[in-house]
């Protein structure tokens, strides 16, 4: 087994036993394919069992040493973690493998070859596993968190799921916990971007709308908003980490958070849409996910003093809205998108296929390694965090190395940190138009009438709401069609003339179905013009209230970074 500074084998393959398991040593590999585990029960017969985790579901590998629970202290450990979606693949589930080494005389020796499967790990995962461009891992990430968002449980999120999962794929990252409303903003508009790999919001969708205008108000602001974003939801709305497993065929609802998480352990950065929205003042802002007045948005705002409940306050007040509907006389001016022909649309994620593991870890494994594992270095404000700190096993304690590009490891004392290379450091790029803004979308100032081939129409209408993803919050499926970078707004429009009858229907069933019912318009655009001839009403953007009045919004095409797998 190669150790040291040598050039690692590939593929892997060699035999171990796993740790605290009776039966026989397993023969295990790892290869371009993933990792897989073959085991052959007692007697001359005994039947050969075979374990198969795909590299897209691995996460990460920890190296480990003997604890003063266990007397060989010459072995070295190794554990693998994965999250393979379950037999009928409606959730994803957390697998562990640990095996001992005890082929060498010494701890240090068979510490050389633990190492060497680490890093066949992360090769696996890093150059099969998971799409290029990604996210450097030489770097850290920093992580907001919004500790009042929606029902305010943000920072328990991330002491009860995330870290554990960051500390399983050794993702290192710093913490900064949000102490004011626009204090992401103001972190963003001065930050270093060169010293991180990504920002990652654990919030609602408001703090990434402040996260995203920070970057816009920025002096290199056409760099900085193609900065990678991660998002864990963590508040009442949460429609752009919806949209993001509704497109890429996960199974969200059973653990959103997880989900997420694993987009931004991954790391693949697939381009998204964004919106330029100029108000009457002449203000600009950068929009991710929908602007709009009306039904859906009175009903945003107004619940905001429901917000304690999470996401179910939009369907608490969308009964006292439907009640006592209102209508705003408006005009709405847009310029219909020319819909792609079939082999120019982006292809849609694929559905996944399960990695065909037979059965969970037996439960003698789990108490070998503790669902609680240590977290990465990370800077916590105030101390709020320091009890994610973790428990170590009696039996076994983690080695802190440093993976490098040739895949050898180098054992660091307790407080080192991780330094991950990518094995692939190229971007392709191939897939991206780098059009400058002006490019994007030929639209007029808010106080020059409109181009000849926009359409126009004035009416009364119950509501109007354009959204870039298919989602604005967990339960609102407003646009089918859309996905994150298809380059359009996809306008829902309902005139005054709409039944009741027909709205009711919209809001018992905002599952894409809604599409299909009389009165409610579906139109695709690349700009839109919002003039409204009312007095008061509520415009929103992306969750946020701007002031009343003539707004209009253009699409800026994949022109930002998100985080997935």
């Amino acid at each position: 087994m190669a150790g040291g500074t040598e050039k690692p084998e590939w593929p892997l393959q060699g035999q171990f036993r796993r740790y605290k398991v009776k039966g026989n040593p397993c023969d295990i590999r790892i290869d371009e394919t993933g990792f897989t585990v073959s085991s052959k029960g007692d007697g001359a017969s005994g039947v050969v069992k075979q374990e198969v985790l795909k590299a897209s579901d691995l996460v990460g590998c920890m190296c480990m040493k003997a604890g003063p629970a266990e007397a060989r202290t010459h072995l070295a450990f190794f554990t693998i973690f994965a999250y393979p979606l379950n037999d009928k693949g409606k959730k994803r589930r957390r697998v562990t493998f640990s095996f001992e080494v005890d082929k060498e005389d010494t701890f240090e020796k068979n510490l050389e070859i633990a190492e060497t499967w680490r890093s066949g790990v992360y090769r696996a995962i890093r150059i099969f596993g998971t799409a290029n461009p990604q996210t450097d891992k030489s770097k850290k990430l920093l992580m907001l968190i919004n500790p009042n968002s929606g029902p305010g449980k943000a920072q328990q999120i991330y002491k009860k799921q995330v870290a554990s999962v960051f500390g399983e794929a050794e993702t290192d990252h710093e913490v900064i916990i949000t102490e004011r409303a626009n204090h992401a903003r103001e972190i963003v508009q001065s930050l270093n971007l060169a010293k991180y790999s990504g920002i990652v919001i654990l919030s609602g969708d408001g703090l990434l709308f402040e996260v995203y205008n920070g970057l816009f108000e920025r002096p290199d602001w056409e760099q900085a908003i193609q900065y990678p974003i991660g998002m864990i939801p963590g508040g009442s709305g949460n429609g752009l980490a919806r949209s993001l497993g509704q497109w890429l065929n996960e199974p969200y609802l059973a653990n959103p958070v997880l989900v997420s998480t694993l987009n931004v352990v991954y790391g693949h950065l697939s381009p998204l849409d964004l919106a330029i929205v100029q108000t009457a003042e002449g203000k600009r802002l950068l929009s991710f996910l929908s602007i709009g007045f009306g039904l859906i948005s009175d009903i945003d705002i107004e619940s905001e003093r429901l917000r304690s409940i999470g996401e179910a306050r939009f369907v608490a007040w969308s009964f006292i809205r439907v009640a006592n509907l209102r209508k705003y006389p408006a005009k709405i001016s847009f310029k219909r998108a020319q819909r792609k022909t079939s082999n120019q649309i982006p292809k849609v994620r694929p559905p996944l296929m399960h990695s065909q593991t037979f059965e969970e870890e037996p439960e003698v494994a789990s108490e070998a390694l503790p669902d609680h594992l240590p977290r990465s270095q990370s800077v916590v404000q105030e101390g709020q965090l320091s009890e994610c700190t973790l428990d170590l096993s009696p039996s076994l304690i983690k080695v802190e190395t440093l993976y490098t590009e040739d895949g050898s490891g180098q054992e660091c004392g307790d407080g080192g940190q991780q330094n991950h290379k990518r094995g692939v450091e190229s971007e392709n790029e191939s897939n991206r138009d780098n059009h400058a803004l002006t490019d994007d979308c030929l639209i007029p100032d808010l106080n020059e009438p409109v181009p000849e081939d926009w359409e126009t129409i004035e009416d009364n209408f119950i509501m109007v709401h354009a959204t870039y993803q298919s989602h604005i919050a967990t339960d609102a499926f407003i646009a089918p069609e859309a996905t994150p970078n298809d380059g359009i707004m996809w306008i829902m429009m309902i005139r005054g003339s709409t039944p009741k009858s027909s709205i009711a229907k919209l809001l018992l069933g905002l599952d894409g179905t809604h599409v299909n019912v009389p009165g409610i318009e579906m139109i695709p655009v690349v700009a839109l013009r919002i003039v409204p001839a009312s007095s008061n009403g509520y415009l929103n953007v992306d969750g946020e209230v701007i002031p009343w009045g003539p707004v209009q919004a253009h699409i800026l095409p994949r022109r930002g970074n998100i985080m997935t797998r």
